[in-house]
């Protein structure tokens, strides 16, 4: 228990951004699914940097430096915080995936995705997800690398370092093949937990824009590691995270307020047979003053 607070003191981050996450899992896909998720991503990851600091797969070799042991939880040579972060950075990035993959619904200030069964399942959605995790790696990683020149702490180098800012490719290569299956894992137990007429447990469909609650979370993280980059004196990483995610950015707006995005009440009916529990939400009922836009794409 000491070790478990002095961990959260060490790492505040770390656990806000988890804190984070649990809410917005658990009130989207309910508890059952985001237990289980943080649990099996957890342990994907634990295995995954265990293999990279021994054998050097897949994320390349590099060594942690244990000069924190004493200060912080440790699993099998690997600090609890690291492969911990993979949870919230898998989630998130699914979550701006289904944003941008989905049918859209707007009524005043309450915002919706009408995501159907085939658009979660969509082979597009997985991989874009894992796309968009290694992004924010691309981000985070060599804000790590620099760890000594804020509370990180000088934590671990890479044996050799790599050509982008210190970081190699494999370390990318290595974090696209764990997105890619921590996202998997995620979908199965969506559809297996979460599929019919039953609320998840936990869930709260009738909280206004809960979709928008996980893409927040995306860019919170990101803004928080480039705004470290220009307090650290890097700027020049940061202006690379910049111009990482500026066509990224763009790109989202564009397909996010286009003109062709917004169609017919379709999408509503697809959307609510998949999920009939949200039937009765009162979003969904009409008013003298309604005023809603949907989006029809299919899957």
């Amino acid at each position: 228990m000491h070790l478990l607070l002095s961990t959260i003191a060490l790492r505040p981050y770390v656990f806000i951004f988890l804190a984070s996450f649990l809410f917005i899992a658990v009130v989207n896909f309910g508890l059952r699914t985001t237990l289980l998720f943080t649990v099996l991503t957890y342990a994907v990851s634990l295995a995954s940097e265990w293999s990279s600091i021994h054998n050097g797969f897949p994320f390349g070799l590099y060594h942690y430096i244990e000069a924190t042991r004493a200060r912080e939880i440790w699993v099998f040579g690997v600090p609890f915080m690291d492969s911990l972060s993979f949870t919230f950075l898998a989630f998130a990035s699914y979550t701006v995936a289904l944003l941008l993959s989905s049918p859209l619904y707007r009524r005043g200030f309450d915002f919706r995705i009408l995501d159907t069964w085939q658009i979660r399942r969509a082979p597009r959605v997985w991989l874009m997800a894992a796309l968009f995790m290694v992004m924010v790696d691309m981000v985070v990683d060599p804000l790590s690398v620099l760890g000594d020149r804020w509370f990180l702490g000088k934590i671990f180098w890479y044996d050799p370092p790599g050509p982008h800012f210190g970081v190699p490719i494999t370390n990318y290569l290595g974090w696209y093949l764990v997105a890619a299956i921590t996202i998997a894992i995620f979908h199965w137990l969506d559809a297996s937990l979460n599929r019919g007429s039953a609320k998840p447990a936990g869930s709260v469909p009738a909280m206004r824009s809960r979709a928008l609650l996980g893409p927040a979370l995306y860019f919170g993280i990101v803004i928080f590691g480039i705004t470290m980059l220009f307090r650290i004196n890097a700027p020049n990483v940061g202006w690379a995270g910049i111009f990482i995610y500026l066509p990224f950015t763009v790109l989202a707006i564009h397909i996010l307020t286009r003109h062709e995005s917004w169609g017919d009440d379709a999408a509503i009916e697809r959307h609510l047979a998949d999920f009939p529990y949200e039937r009765d939400l009162p979003v969904w009922k009409p008013t003298s003053a309604r005023t809603h836009k949907v989006r029809s794409v299919t899957a």
